[in-house]
């Protein structure tokens, strides 16, 4: 099946099936806490005068993992079986 025969739904579709493989969930988890580290962390940084700007993204990226962990950490307490 040639590319450019695909509707673009189908197009959609398929490329959604590749994004649900296994390998490629650590990758996108990092992109979106990437993406998520850059709106935090300008926010922080203007709350807060007296931080530098690497000190801002460090503490946005720390606050993502605390976060993270948090929700790992529930969803083993509440679902043991899968784990």
């Amino acid at each position: 099946m040639n590319r450019i025969d695909l509707q673009p739904l189908e197009l959609v579709n398929t490329w959604l099936e590749t994004l649900q493989k296994r390998r490629h969930r650590v990758a996108i988890g990092l992109f979106m806490a990437l993406c998520l580290n850059l709106a935090i962390s300008p926010a922080l940084y203007a709350a807060t005068g007296s931080l530098e700007r690497g000190n801002a993204y460090a503490l946005g990226l720390l606050g993502l993992v605390v976060v993270s962990l948090a929700v790992y950490l529930a969803a083993v307490i509440l679902r043991p079986e899968r784990f």
